[in-house]
This record gives C-alpha cells, structure tokens and sequence, in this order.
C-alpha cells in the first residue's frame, strides 16, 4: 500500500488553564480569552478566532498589572489562533499565526509540533522535518513528533530514519497501534509481507480497537515484487540502520531476513561482521561460519574469522583457517597477506617472508603487499631488498607518509642521506609539527655537510621538547661546524648535563648511539612515526 500523497496531523492543543488562572481575575483580557475558549471547544471556531485577537489586544491595551501576561501565554495565545484556522483548513493562516508563536515563545514544543503540521498539509515536508526536529529538540519523547517524522521519512523514501522515529513512537506510548500500522504499511510496499502482517499483528496486540486510517491490510491488494527485490529492501534497511547507528535495530531487520530466507549467505556475512564490531566474538563467528565455499564472500568471511582468533590470541587456528581457505582459493592475494601476518605473529619469519613474496605476486599494484614484503625482510635483515619492496610501496601509495617515513629511515641507516632528504621533506610537507621527522631530516642535513639547514631543524626540536638529548648533541656539532664555538660548546655543555641525569643504562645507550652513527651511518631510533609497522601486525 501506497503512503498517502498529503500527510495528514492533528494540530495539539495545550492544557491552557493550567498555571494561567489569572487570565480569569476579570479583565478584558481575562474574559476575552474564556470567551475565545469555550468558543474553541465547542467548535465555533471563527468566533474563537476573534475572541483570541481580542485578548491580545487587551493585553497590549489594558494599564492594569493583572492584564499583563507573559510571552509564553500570549505564545498559547497564537497557537490557539491558529488551531482554529487549522481546523476550518486555513493553513496558510495557521501557518502565520504558528510562526508568531515560536517566534515569541521559542521554547514551546507544541507551537513547533504544530508549525511542523502546517507545513506537512502544505506539503513542505523539508520544513515539516525541521520543525518537528526542533519540536523533540524540546520535548524529546512527544509521541506526536516522533510519529510525524516517521510519517515524514517515510514520503520521501528515507526507510531508515522513517523506522527509528516509529520505534521511537512506540516506545514513547507502548499502546498506540498507528506507528506500528505505518511500520507495516512502509514494508508491505516493498514486498516485505511478513514484516508487514508481523507489525500488523502487533497494532492489533496493544490496540485491539485500533481502526486503520485505510482500508484493513489484509483487504490491500498486495505488492507482488521478486524475492530479490525483497531481500534488497532488508539489506537496504539494515544499512540505513547501521548508517544511523542503530546497530540493534538493523540486527533485528538482519535476523527477520534470515528467518524468511536462511540461505540469504550475504546476510549471515554483515550480521557477523555487525556482532564483530560489537565484540560479540562467538555469535559472529557463528554467522560467518555459514558461509559456503562457493560463495562469493566467503574468503571475505574467512578472512573475518580469522581475524577475530587473532584479537582472541589464537594465532595457530587463525592461520589454520586461512590455510584451508586457501585451498579453495589459492590464487586470492588477501590470504596471503594475512597468512603472512600470523605467521610474523607465531615468530615464523622465513614463511611469513614466502607468504608475502607469493602476496606481492598475486597483487602487484597493492602498496600494503609491498610494504609489508619489506617490513618482513628488514626483520631478517635484507635491508637491500627492503629498500627495493619500499620503493614500489611509495610508487604505487605516493600519499602513504608512514611508509615515506620508513623508507627515509631505511636511507639512513644505508647512509643514502640524499635520498632520506626527499622523503623526509615530503612527510614534513603533511606533517610538519612531526618531531621526530624534523628530527631526522637535520641530522641528513648535518651528514651531508649543510649545516646551517640542520640548525633551524634541530633548534625546532628542542622548541617542542627541551630535553632531546641528541638533538641537542647535534646542535652543538653544527654550531661548531659553522665556526660558532661558544654557542656550540653551551649546547654540549647542556648536553653532557642532561646526559648525566639520565639512569645509567639509558646514559649509555645514548652516548653509544652518538658515537657509532658517524662511523656505520646508523641513526637514532624514530619514537612516533612506525606506525607501518604496527599495520604489519594490525588486522585489516
């Protein structure tokens, strides 16, 4: 069934006499306003009309105090006003008189609540939305504003927002049939038919007098669509959902979808990987488990569980898992690279390095697959090769900073410091408040004798961290390398100082760093930026 072309609401009145007693101390405006009200509730609502104008004149004409009313009263004022011509179908009118209501009282759920329903009838349903927004914006559990924005979303074909703001209605007023009915009625136009009579059914559970605004759903004539185009609309809803992050909601539209088709693989696949992002390890293994052979996401899948095994510290059954995959599909890149992965993991260095090389070849243009075949071969200490597999990573991910940064590292420690020169600009290019970078870049500087490009490097380091020690160190080397040897001897001097406060292992470790880097061209261990690393032993 078709939603109706014009959404239809009542407008809400409000419990006016409740705190407002002064309105009847015997004032014009007092008597006005009574006047207007048992005109309003007795339906006369022209003559309501000019007894409610006639109370705001007073208000603005009458000098004595108890005819002066406060901005919330004359706000209730203008949202009678415009109930009234809303219900003789003047919404135009309405529409004015509601504007002045929020305008002079914006805190006033109802008066937004009731803007919103005026320009639903003058099918403004962008401006409804809004309105009805702001109404819960104030009053967040108004059954009213939820079931208008489900009625809303769900004209313009928005299933998910339209679903959460029904759910929304229900929990608001657990006995209202209405949201339930439309929730029935927005599946059932897509085919969805046991969703429908299920929400169908529950109208009827908590309202058993309900009468439906259209003739009765089981009188409809259905909408005849494939089971493909069904199945579509579940996956379509569930995604609106988790879009939303109303993970529970689309878990249950997930399970709903199973239950009519339990071969419907693809499900089982994202409601896994749904109860995985919950950590709800066992429950999503259980769902990718179903998964056959021949499917299409069952390396996907696989791959999934094998994942989960790894964050629960079962290295050995996660590789097992692969392993097998792979059997069906020895030819699939990924397995291979988180074959690799685990097999780093268990200390497995040499397969893990054949792992990656059959990686690589299966997905020549994947930078990961290089990276990766790189980080395991400076691991055994093929520095040569590394550079070669890091070079190809750049080539095919030039934005890859990360990798830039290892690869200069890598540089360095081969005493190719022109060529660190290069990367390390360019990381500097996207990060330059990156210390260790900045670091690392005047110490390239320093060895290829451009000294004064170091100095403002090294000077920018102990800017952000004052105890650096080796920048420091090099520091002082650079001023004396300049010709400024007392500037140079005062940073060696506040060296040597911080040097000896440090713990005796650490003094060590640091004077032995500064001694052996000009000879062999290693240099100081990089703190921040071996994030690749970390995505060599992450789980993607």
């Amino acid at each position: 069934m078709a939603v109706n072309d014009q959404l239809q609401f009542m407008p809400l009145d409000l419990d006016t006499f409740a705190g407002s007693e002064r309105f009847m101390a015997g004032t014009r405006l007092g008597a006005a306003f009574s006047q207007g009200m048992r005109s309003y509730l007795r339906a006369a609502y022209t003559e309501a009309i000019e007894h409610f104008k006639a109370a705001l004149i007073a208000a603005y004409v009458d000098g004595e105090e108890q005819a002066q009313i406060y901005e919330r009263e004359r706000a209730i004022i203008y949202l009678y006003i415009g109930n009234a011509l809303a219900f003789q179908e003047d919404w135009d009118g309405a529409l004015r008189e509601y504007l002045e209501a929020v305008q002079t009282d914006a805190q006033l759920a109802e008066a937004h609540y009731n803007l919103g329903v005026a320009f639903a009838a003058l099918n403004q349903i962008d401006r409804a939305i809004a309105a009805f927004k702001e109404t819960l914006e104030h009053n967040p559990n108004l059954y009213e504003a939820h079931f208008a924005l489900g009625r809303c979303y769900q004209k313009i074909d928005d299933a998910g927002r339209a679903y959460i703001h029904y759910n929304s209605a229900c929990n608001a007023r657990p006995q209202a049939a209405e949201p339930r009915y439309y929730m029935g009625l927005m599946h059932q136009s897509h085919g969805a038919h046991e969703l429908a009579q299920r929400c169908f059914a529950e109208a009827l559970r908590v309202e058993p007098t309900f009468v439906s605004p259209d003739p009765e759903p089981g009188e409809n004539v259905l909408v005849n669509r494939s089971e493909e185009e069904v199945a579509q609309w579940y996956y379509r809803l569930s995604n609106a959902l988790k879009q939303q992050h109303y993970e529970e909601e689309a878990e249950r539209i997930y399970r709903a979808l199973l239950q009519w088709r339990p071969q419907e693989y693809r499900a089982h696949y994202l409601l896994g990987n749904l109860l995985a992002r919950q950590q709800r390890w066992d429950e999503a293994l259980d769902e990718y488990r179903q998964v056959p052979p021949q499917h299409s996401h069952y390396v996907d899948a696989r791959l999934r569980m094998s994942a989960v095994l790894r964050l629960r510290k079962q290295p050995r059954e996660a590789y097992d898992l692969l392993f097998a995959c792979a059997r069906h599909y020895p030819n699939h890149g990924r397995l291979f690279l988180s074959m690799g992965k685990l097999l780093y993991d268990m200390g497995m260095n040499g397969q893990a390095m054949r792992a990656f090389e059959r990686a690589v070849e299966l997905l020549p243009n994947d930078a990961q697959a290089h990276y990766l075949l790189g980080f395991i071969y400076t691991v055994l200490g093929k520095e040569h090769w590394a550079l070669a597999a890091w070079r190809k990573a750049v080539e095919l991910a030039p934005d890859a900073h990360s990798l830039r940064y290892d690869l200069g590292y890598m540089y360095v420690r081969r005493g190719l410091y022109k060529l660190a020169v290069t990367e390390f600009q360019h990381v500097l290019q996207h990060w330059p408040e990156d210390i260790e970078t900045t670091f690392m870049l005047g110490l390239c500087y320093r060895e290829i004798l451009e000294p004064e490009k170091a100095i403002p490097l090294f000077e920018k380091v102990l800017r952000r961290n004052a105890r650096h020690v080796q920048a420091l160190y090099y520091l002082g080397a650079c001023y004396l390398q300049i010709g400024n040897t007392p500037l140079g001897k005062a940073y060696l001097r506040r060296y040597d100082h911080l040097v000896r406060q440090m713990p005796v292992v650490a003094r060590h470790t640091v004077r032995g760093r500064r001694a052996g880097e000009s000879a062999n061209g290693a240099a100081p261990q990089a703190t921040d930026n071996s994030s690749l690393e970390t995505t060599a032993n992450g789980v993607h």
